[in-house]
This record gives structure tokens, C-alpha cells and sequence, in this order.
């Protein structure tokens, strides 16, 4: 009896020995590894501070100056307190375009000039970029976008219309397409962020919850940026130093780098985008991808085809995260055939 208790004892004592030495060590390599982590922010940090210091704090440039960006045929609509810049072109059936991260509604210049002469082509400066910057109440997330939209088109009275967007621009047309499916006659969605995916390694910093609050008011090589515009073609020569500059530029908008940063900053906090509603879109979408694009990848190409019911799909081989500037001729003529089907559709039934 005694003994049996001794074992009992021998062995609790031993494993107190090593629970001791096993929180000892756990404490110590706990320590090095938030002194390394510690270390890494430092630097990055200073890192940072350094580009400051030489490239000083980003720019803010007022809408006055860079008008450049809106001349004819731009205009301006006040819509929940803001100067919305957008254009409103051409004659037929309305084809409302929405455009990506960073982007502005100059993206649709070339599909513009292939389709005015058959649609009523209205595309937007995204709130929190280009010249239509930031919401007042500083908010991002998509309930707050799409009330934009909706009161945006009762403002301009519209009923009802197509409607297409590009990566960010593509997740938001079917975001808001699911909540009001009655304004909506056909959608497009070119290259669209939904699924997961991990962005260029700039803006994962972006998001990041100091190094983001410092890259907001940073000026960032020139360099860097014209790099993050390329990666978006499959061949990047096809990225223009005019495009590039007009990046560069519109994100310098008073308020755009630090609201594009809370977006980003908001989509991590959320652990991505809500690709949920995708099941309760009822009108024909057709989904375009290129196959090299190295910001969106193009497996989610078929997620969303799967997804939507009725959907078709049309990928474009050696073609990046935007058809519709790389390829414009081709990209334009698969969506006159989808969208006139609806015109065929409305006659065969009347």
C-alpha cells in the first residue's frame, strides 16, 4: 500500500518536474519569439519612417487639380453627401459600370468607345476613389455601398438596367444585384473578389493594423506602385506610363490613400468578402476571366460559374485581372452577344 502510494507520489512528483521545465521552456521561447516579432516591427517601422524621411508624406491633391481627370463628358451628382464623378454616354438600354480596387471610370474608356453606339453607358467613380473620394461618415463596408448605389440610381432615375463590374467593382455589381434583383436585367463580373485569395505583398501591409495606419500617409516609391499596375496584365507592357500616372495621381485625391486603406483594413477584419449571396442571383450572369490574372486567380472562375445558377463562363487565355483593357475588341463583342440576348429574349416574348 505504501509503495503503490510512493509510485503515485514518484510519478506526480515527476510529472510537476516536468511540467515545471516544460512552462519554463515554453516561457523562454515564448520570449525569443516576441522579441523577434518585436525586432521585425521595429524595423519595418523604421523602414517606413526612412521612406518618410526621404519621400516625405504622400501628397493630397484637391479635385480642382486634377481636373484634367474630368473634363467632358464627366459630371458631377451629390448623392449621400458626396460629389459623385461619373459619366453618362451613348443611347439604348443602360449598362451601368462599376471598377476595381484603386481604380476610376477611366478603366472603361476603350469598352466606351465600342458601345456607346449601342447602349446607354453609365460608369462611376466608386466612392473612396477617384475623383468621388471618400464617404463622409468614413464608412466601408457593403451595406454602406450599397445604398450608395441604390440611391445613385434612383438619383439619376433609372429603373432598370445591366450592370458589370471588375474585381472589387465585380464583387460589389452581384452584391448589389442579390439585394435588389429587380433593377438588375443582366450581370457581368470580370475578374470579381469574393473567394479567397492573397494579394501582392504590398497590400498585405497595407492591411496590417500599424504598418496600414503609416503606409495610409506615406508617399510610396513611384516604382513600387507602377509595378503593383503592371501585375495586373499578362503583359505588362501593355500598362502605359499615362495609365500608370493616372493611378498614381487619382490615388492622391484628398482622402483616397487613408479610406482605400480602411477598405482593406475592413475586408482583413472580416477575413475576406461574403460570397454567400452569390446563391440568390435570378438573373443570366455571365462571368469573365482572364487566366493570368496574378491578382485574383483564376480557379474562382468556375467557384462562381458553380455558384450561380445559370451562369456561363467565358475565360481568356494569356489575358490578366482586366478583359475589358487588355483584350477590349474581344471582351466587348462576348458581351454585346449576352447582353443583346436579353433584347431577343423581351421580343420573342411580347
Amino acid at each position: 500500500m505504501s509503495t503503490r502510494a510512493m509510485v503515485i507520489a514518484g510519478g506526480t512528483a515527476y510529472d510537476h518536474r516536468q511540467q515545471t521545465k516544460q512552462a519554463k521552456e515554453s516561457c523562454r521561447m515564448f520570449s525569443e519569439g516576441f522579441l523577434t516579432v518585436f525586432l521585425m516591427v521595429v524595423l519595418t517601422i523604421g523602414i517606413l519612417i526612412t521612406i518618410v524621411l526621404i519621400k516625405g508624406r504622400a501628397r493630397q491633391q484637391t479635385v480642382a487639380s486634377l481636373s484634367h481627370w474630368s473634363q467632358p463628358p464627366s459630371r458631377f451628382v451629390e448623392v449621400n453627401g458626396l460629389k459623385v464623378h461619373y459619366r453618362d454616354e451613348g443611347e439604348g438600354p443602360v449598362l451601368i459600370l462599376l471598377h476595381g480596387l484603386f481604380s476610376s471610370l477611366h478603366t472603361w474608356e476603350k469598352w466606351v468607345n465600342l458601345l456607346q453606339d449601342r447602349y446607354r453607358i453609365i460608369r462611376i467613380d466608386v466612392p473612396n476613389f477617384g475623383l468621388t473620394g471618400p464617404f463622409p461618415n468614413s464608412k466601408v463596408d457593403d451595406q454602406t455601398y450599397m445604398q450608395f448605389l441604390e440611391n445613385f440610381v434612383t438619383t439619376l432615375k433609372l429603373e432598370r438596367f445591366h450592370l458589370a463590374g471588375n474585381s472589387l467593382g465585380g464583387y460589389f455589381a452581384y452584391q448589389y444585384a442579390s439585394r435588389y434583383p429587380q433593377r438588375v436585367n443582366r450581370l457581368v463580373m470580370l475578374n470579381a473578389a469574393g473567394y479567397f485569395f492573397i494579394p501582392p505583398a504590398a497590400l498585405i501591409a497595407w492591411g496590417m493594423p500599424l504598418l496600414g495606419r503609416i503606409a495610409d500617409y506615406t508617399e510610396a516609391p513611384y516604382g513600387l506602385f507602377a509595378s503593383l499596375v503592371r501585375r495586373a496584365y499578362a503583359d505588362p507592357s501593355k500598362a502605359t506610363s499615362d495609365e500608370i500616372r493616372r493611378y498614381n495621381e487619382l490615388l492622391h485625391r484628398d482622402g483616397n490613400r487613408a479610406a482605400g486603406g480602411r477598405l482593406i483594413r475592413h475586408i482583413r477584419n472580416c477575413v475576406g468578402f461574403d460570397t454567400s449571396r452569390t446563391q440568390l442571383l435570378t438573373m443570366p450572369t455571365l462571368i469573365m476571366w482572364g487566366d493570368q490574372d496574378h491578382w485574383i486567380p483564376v480557379r474562382h472562375a468556375p467557384k462562381y460559374h458553380q455558384a450561380i445558377p445559370g451562369s456561363e463562363l467565358i475565360v481568356y487565355p494569356n489575358v490578366g485581372h482586366m478583359p475589358m483593357e487588355e483584350i477590349p475588341e474581344q471582351s466587348a463583342r462576348d458581351l454585346i452577344q449576352f447582353l443583346d440576348a436579353a433584347q431577343e429574349s423581351s421580343v420573342c416574348n411580347a
